[in-house]
């Protein structure tokens, strides 16, 4: 991507060769207007508006609104309302075309940020007139014809080639996915394209605002309703302490695991192409990401990307362009919109909750406080104030004694442990057993309550059993006798696993999303479909010690 800067009109062209956008099915091939929208876009040097020579700006622009422009001025004491000014590559602001020295880092120290954000709150109340893009959008109307054509173009060879597939948009209530909407919408023609959005309940209260207006207007698509986790954030919290960003354990629990349960239930029925909003441009790991995917966790589902090529400036000309409404967050400056708490927040995000949040930003910094006195932090305030809460792991300072599985080897016999279990047996116990293959009662001695475990293949009435267990009801004592003693430390080890997921078990829904045949259900309790299950043992191997609870709160 390269953007340049007419000083004359004051504003930025796209001068981008078209290629980099092509997203057909093999990734590879031009669209039809590629090769004539290439050779203009290459070599240009001058304004489409005024032909006036323009000069190397930069990779990547995000526009800055009245608001955000508002607050710099009142934090800097120079008044931005007045001039073009645009955020670019690495929070940098330009003005007028060129780099100006806004230090971050003496915004994020203001000291009396308080008084600040309510003179600053004030005056965006008062905003009468908003930034007139107009000029940009005129001068790369081309741009914005030509990457909503091979945009367009995709969508519709997709969806025709999948036309078996329910087509759904996943929704966020961000930029990009608003941007997804609306070119599925168009491109098919078809207002009633499904739209999801999976409501963390830790969404800005910007986004939340937009979502009733996305859904008020007089012509709309309709939205599928998700189920909400039962059990609440703050709960957790208290249990196993703040996500970070090595453990983002609410984005399995509240949004992953809640949209995986709705698909799947959908893909029960039929087949689904879904449309969503990533971007290669966003980060390293997303750079790597095909067009067309098949989902991993759901085998009914193909995932579509038709803006995955795109940049920030990409997407905004294309809302401005159309003049679609949008999430008011970018209007403060918020670059992103996920959930507001997020350890993958960037300072500035943080920095911006302190004004436009001030009560919810006050009180998470609040709970962090008490966490970090809580695991016997000596500076509680520097760890959370310079973000050494984002990068923790495991459970230090926390209850972790369900985590403690006791055993013992069997005196009596090889290949067989003891068990000391946090939680009575019941008949739940043996769901978490079904993976190994068939779970078959009432063949061994009934006094030691013995249950057989048969490999998925073998037969039960001549073969002999993988594992046998034994404990009564009630107790909390459990013997494992290995009858096949092949590979039995593995087979120890998954056992183990499953016997930690069933004391600490919170129906989490991180295994039932796992699952890539929708095997597990958690309405009634952990129940595993015997049917569906293929005994891939992924919902075992997938987490450090078997479960996601395990691996947030284990000591490393």
């Amino acid at each position: 991507m390269k953007i340049y800067w007419c000083k004359h009109c004051e504003i930025p062209v796209i001068v981008n060769s078209i290629d980099r956008y092509n997203l057909d099915m093999s990734g590879s091939v031009l669209s039809k207007c590629d090769k004539e929208e290439s050779k203009f876009y290459e070599g240009k040097n001058s304004c489409p508006i005024c032909s006036n020579h323009i000069s190397y700006m930069t990779t990547d622009l995000r526009p800055v609104f009245m608001a955000e422009r508002i607050m710099l001025s009142e934090l800097t004491g120079v008044d931005y309302t007045i001039k073009s000014i645009w955020n670019g590559v690495g929070n940098r602001y330009f003005v007028d075309g060129e780099k100006v020295d806004i230090s971050l880092n003496k915004l994020y120290a203001t000291s009396d940020i308080e008084k600040r954000a309510k003179v600053i709150l004030d005056r965006i109340q008062k905003i009468e007139a908003e930034v007139d893009f107009s000029n940009f959008i005129n001068a790369n109307q081309r741009h914005y014809q030509a990457i909503e054509a091979v945009a367009f173009d995709f969508i519709k060879k997709i969806t025709d080639k999948n036309n078996s597939r329910i087509p759904l948009v996943l929704f966020s209530g961000g930029k990009d996915s608003t941007a997804v909407s609306d070119l599925t919408v168009k491109a098919l023609n078809n207002m009633n394209i499904l739209h999801v959005f999976g409501d963390t309940t830790l969404e800005f209260p910007f986004t939340y605002d937009y979502l009733e207006r996305f859904k008020g207007q007089p012509i709309r698509s309709p939205f599928l309703p998700v189920d909400k986790v039962a059990i609440s954030f703050n709960d957790l919290l208290e249990e196993f302490g703040p996500p970070s960003r090595v453990m983002r354990w609410c984005c399995t629990i509240y949004k992953t695991g809640p949209i995986g349960k709705l698909f799947r239930q959908i893909a029960e029925h039929s087949k689904i192409l879904t449309f969503y909003g990533i971007r290669r441009s966003e980060s390293n790991a997303r750079s790597e990401y095909k067009p067309i995917a098949q989902s991993p966790k759901i085998t009914q589902q193909l995932v579509v990307s038709p803006i995955l090529g795109w940049y920030d400036i990409d997407v905004w000309l294309y809302l401005l362009t159309r003049g679609i409404d949008f999430n008011d967050a970018y209007r403060l400056g918020f670059t992103r919109v996920g959930c507001w708490c997020c350890p993958n927040n960037s300072d500035w995000s943080a920095f911006l909750c302190k004004i436009f949040m001030q009560e919810e930003a006050e009180k998470w910094r609040s709970f962090l406080i008490g966490f970090a006195k809580k695991i016997g932090k000596p500076d509680p305030e520097v760890y959370v104030d310079e973000g050494w809460w984002k990068a923790r792991q495991g459970g230090q300072g926390l209850n972790t004694s369900e985590l403690k599985l006791e055993e013992t080897p069997c005196a009596l016999e090889d290949n067989a442990k003891n068990y000391s279990l946090k939680r009575p047996i019941d008949d739940s116990l043996y769901e978490f057993f079904k993976p190994f293959g068939q779970v078959v009662k009432g063949m061994g001695k009934e006094y030691l309550n013995e249950v057989y475990v048969f490999d998925a293949k073998t037969n039960t009435e001549t073969d002999p059993p993988l594992f046998i267990l034994q404990g009564n009801k009630g107790s909390r004592e459990l013997k494992v006798r290995m009858v096949k003693p092949h590979n039995s430390l593995l087979t120890f080890q998954r056992i183990e696993c499953q016997l930690r997921k069933y004391q600490l078990c919170i129906h989490c829904s991180a295994c039932m999303n796992v699952c890539p045949f929708g095997a597990i259900n958690l309405t009634n309790g952990y129940k595993i479909d015997e049917e569906k299950c293929k005994h891939c043992a992924k919902c075992i191997a997938h987490f450090h010690k078997g479960c996601l609870i395990t691996k947030i709160m284990i000591d490393y």
